[in-house]
């Protein structure tokens, strides 16, 4: 039987799924509708509001350690469920007594950034719980991931049909009626204790110097630790360039169509492709148990690296009725490895800490993408222009590929030292 299979018929776990489901779904409409709504009030000022978002999570996450000790994670994703469906309806409420505003809809988006940086640690700090045992924290990993990834996949189909009956406004009352079924969801998971242990004793009061550097004290101690948060945010960083933004400006710079797709239709094409491998390679982690952990992780860089690279080349290679599908070839392979280095990262994490150390360690991984995608980001603007997006999106997987190769051979055992 398929590890979520068997998870998917326990209720704890099916409530959290849900929860993530709803959750997921709702926040996929709301990013979309949101850049809309920003483009057509403030043209290309809009730009700025993916950067102001990173830059909530970034600060968000790094100084959530002087209180998010507080509450249990269950706690902690209940209220910020809550808080989220007040938040995303506000521009619908504004708009309808003044009008719809740039500046309510960035605060709006602000604002739920820093709710997501607060819901994210305790959701990834609770899996262990869930799980219950270390043997099944990766398939409950992989669940909930291939389920965040799959709604990326359906949110724009979704869009199209609900744009049809539904003003774009209105995605956000439908994000803030899902924030309310995530938070019933994971209410009717019960509590989270740790199972078949006692619970601890109420640990001494923690200064507030070291609570803000926990997670980073704990990465400079634990040499594992360190190396995968460190590669994973180079990564992101690349990642950001070549994927994020790369593929669209790939299409946008060169006019790429095919099979009857151009525009925003060969970038949906290519992101989908990208998708659905990243999609289906979470089937296959989900159950696989690799003997050497770090090669199979960074060996998933290589695959995403690699292929990533190889999304150009048909412009010089190949003739151009040969472009688009190719590409989207190239573009499904990539999407193969991400997978392979996440879940097991995310599993090594939370089978090796627990409790506090677990969430400040996630706050921090939450810290280091953010600041990872900024980078990304204020890149990729000056390659893109300087070099053009196909030069650029090959120099983006060919470092991808080149931590994969270097994690590979000098790291292929962590864990096991």
């Amino acid at each position: 039987m398929h590890p979520f299979i068997e998870l998917l018929s326990e209720r704890r776990t099916a409530c959290l799924w849900a929860g993530l489901a709803f959750s997921g779904f709702g926040s996929e409409l709301n990013r979309m509708a949101v850049l809309w709504l920003a483009i057509e009030v403030a043209g290309s000022s809009a730009s700025l509001l993916p950067l102001a978002q990173h830059a909530v999570v970034l600060v968000v996450s790094l100084g959530a350690g002087l209180f998010a000790h507080r509450l249990s994670p269950r706690a902690t994703m209940i209220g910020t469920d809550l808080v989220s469906a007040l938040v995303a309806v506000l521009p619908v409420v504004l708009a309808g007594i003044y009008g719809l505003t740039l500046w309510s809809l960035v605060a709006s988006a602000m604002a739920l950034a820093a709710l997501s940086a607060l819901f994210q640690p305790a959701l990834l700090s609770s899996i262990p719980h869930v799980a219950g045992t270390k043997e099944r924290v990766q398939g409950v990993n992989a669940l909930l991931d291939a389920t965040t990834r799959l709604s990326r996949l359906t949110g724009p189909f979704a869009a199209g049909l609900l744009a049809a009956v539904l003003p774009v406004l209105h995605f956000l009352t439908v994000n803030a009626v899902s924030f309310l079924a995530s938070a019933w969801a994971v209410a009717a998971m019960g509590k989270l204790g740790k199972l078949g242990e006692r619970p601890a004793a109420p640990a001494p009061p923690v200064p507030v110097s070291r609570r803000l550097m926990q997670g980073a004290t704990l990465m400079v101690r634990h040499k594992d630790i360190r190396l995968l948060l460190l590669a994973n945010t180079a990564v992101l960083a690349a990642w950001t360039i070549g994927v994020s933004l790369g593929l669209p400006f790939l299409v946008a710079q060169t006019g790429l169509s095919g099979l009857g797709l151009s525009g925003l239709g060969a970038v949906a094409a290519l992101v989908a492709a990208y998708g659905a491998g990243d999609f289906l390679s979470n089937f296959w982690v989900a159950a696989h148990r690799p003997a050497r952990l770090g090669r199979f992780m960074f060996n998933g860089y290589v695959v995403l690296g690699g292929a990533l690279a190889l999304v150009p080349l048909p412009f010089w290679l190949l003739p151009q009725a040969a472009w688009l599908p190719s590409m989207m070839a190239a573009a499904f392979v990539s999407g193969l490895g991400g997978p392979m280095f996440f879940i097991p990262m995310m599993t090594f994490l939370q089978t090796r800490l627990e409790g506090a150390e677990l969430t400040s360690i996630i706050r921090l991984r939450l810290a280091l993408t953010a600041a990872a995608m900024m980078a990304g980001a204020g890149l990729g603007s000056l390659l893109f222009g300087g070099l053009g997006a196909a030069v650029t999106v090959v120099m983006a997987g060919g470092l991808i590929a080149l931590v994969g190769a270097w994690g590979s051979l000098w790291h292929p055992d962590i864990g096991n030292s």
